[in-house]
């Protein structure tokens, strides 16, 4: 029943990925880690010049210097995060399911109202007054389901969450403790069966990279800092543990920097044997790159055949002494179809990113407009033009009878060459359902023609290795 403008309704990953969580953030760096964070009084002391490993440095031994570098970060305990919609499609909820096991109470225009335990209150997109911001808590410190979130797992949430109703639909922003949102971080990017040191790994590992982001707003007109996507770090994906629990409550107030300031700890759960280094994470030169070092070999960038063939050599055979050798990602592969409606897909895909990164996606022609890419018959080559040294591919040239199409940065190579849905082969021979990018830029392509692979000849799918 609905009460006046009010909009409340009530109705009664693997067996392993990798054995520690690789930190990129430490490699050939000179961290200073650790500083003692406090929402009322923050402090702290930098690690010796040269020194490395995470401590805890007491209060008391806190600088006037290190007092001035951490309240420039908003070292207060709280998160903001944006909930996805199913699917992780977008931002705005058409209806929301939510309950709690405890009662909860919403606030709306400063007046309060109760629910009993167990009971439910339907916010609906399509009933609710556009500017209405509804503000959601657990009672006794219960959490919070959203029954209708369509996650791996039940969708339970410790604080607060803040529903914001728009032109587009519901917005929900979830407000709570770092450490609590830790809690359910660290099982959504590690599995919970994963030795206590690697689960402490990346706990410092995500707090770190929590408090980076909680320098800005990902969404500043929602006051969010991140989303619970894999644009920043997945939330709520799997259930809390106590072995992750555990693993947080043993790092508290741990975090990495370096040279005084707190690094951005990007992470990954397999690697092809190198170290990708900043420009994995940014195409642009970046702070970044003075602690996340690539590693990898000058003739995989040398952009000559014998490069590429060094490469391709690498990824049949591997290393048995990279650590990453016995996983399932190690190594994968991919057959990407070319015909029919799967090259007419393929061709609307490159037209579609070269709206939306015209500088990432150049479609060139010496007599077509570049809508005209669509409409062609067949793709005729597809090559490497250039690796870094650890071997990702950096940039790519498509060619049609009539196009070529140049895509540059390993992020845009993923999303022009991957398709949601198909199939990839993992090492082990088990399948992954793909999202909408490529596992990883770090491939080579195996080309497989209609007839012998002679000159117009065109390609009937290729293999990504």
């Amino acid at each position: 029943m609905r009460r006046n403008t009010k909009i409340f309704y009530v109705e009664g990953f693997f067996k392993k990925l990798l054995i520690v969580i690789v930190w990129i953030v430490i490699a050939l760096g000179v961290y200073q880690c650790s500083v003692q964070l406090s929402d009322r009084e923050p402090k702290a002391d930098k690690a010796q010049e040269g020194g490395q490993g995470i401590r805890n440095i007491p209060k008391e031994n806190s600088k006037a210097a290190d007092r001035e570098y951490v309240q420039k970060i908003p070292f207060d305990e709280n998160v903001r995060i944006l909930l996805m919609n199913q699917g992780f499609r977008g931002i705005y909820h058409t209806k929301l399911q939510i309950t709690c096991s405890e009662g909860m109470t919403a606030i709306q225009d400063n007046e309060q109202t109760d629910f009993a335990q167990g009971s439910e209150l339907i916010l609906s997109a399509a009933d609710a007054q556009e500017g209405q911001m509804i503000r959601i808590a657990g009672k006794n410190g219960g959490r919070l389901e959203i029954k209708n979130m369509g996650r791996n797992a039940p969708a339970l949430y410790r604080g607060t969450l803040e529903c914001y109703v728009t032109s587009q639909g519901i917005v929900v922003v979830n407000e709570l403790p770092v450490e609590a949102y830790l809690y359910s971080v660290v099982p959504s990017e590690m599995p919970s069966t994963y030795p206590d040191e690697a689960l402490k790994a990346q706990a410092v590992c995500a707090r770190t990279y929590t408090y980076f982001h909680k320098q800005s707003y990902a969404y500043p007109e929602w006051r969010a800092h991140m989303d619970d996507s894999t644009a920043f770090q997945v939330y709520m994906n799997c259930q809390e543990t106590q072995r992750a629990v555990d693993a947080v409550d043993a790092t508290k107030n741990q975090v990495l920097t370096f040279e005084g300031e707190i690094v951005e700890s990007f992470y990954y759960s397999t690697s092809s044997g190198y170290n990708g280094g900043a420009r994995v994470w940014s195409d642009t030169a970046s702070a970044a790159e003075r602690y996340l070092i690539e590693t990898g070999k000058d003739i995989y960038a040398a952009g000559s055949e014998e490069g590429e063939q060094a490469y391709q050599q690498y990824i049949d055979s591997g290393d048995a002494a990279d650590v990453e050798y016995q996983e399932a990602w190690y190594r994968w592969n991919y057959d990407r179809p070319l015909e029919g409606e799967a090259l007419k897909h393929f061709l609307q895909n490159l037209c579609d990113l070269s709206k939306s990164q015209p500088d990432m996606v150049k479609i060139r022609s010496r007599y077509q407009s570049s809508d005209q890419l669509v409409c062609e018959n067949g793709i005729q080559d597809i090559r490497i033009l250039s690796r870094e040294r650890s071997g990702m591919a950096a940039q790519i040239m498509i060619e049609t009878e009539q196009f070529r199409v140049s895509v540059t940065s390993q992020h845009a190579i993923r999303q022009a060459l991957g398709c949601a849905q198909d199939v990839v082969t993992k090492k082990d021979g088990s399948s992954y359902i793909m999202g909408e990018i490529l596992p990883s830029a770090y491939f080579y392509i195996e080309k497989i023609f209609d007839k012998n692979g002679e000159s117009g000849d065109t390609l009937k799918q290729i293999r990504i290795h």
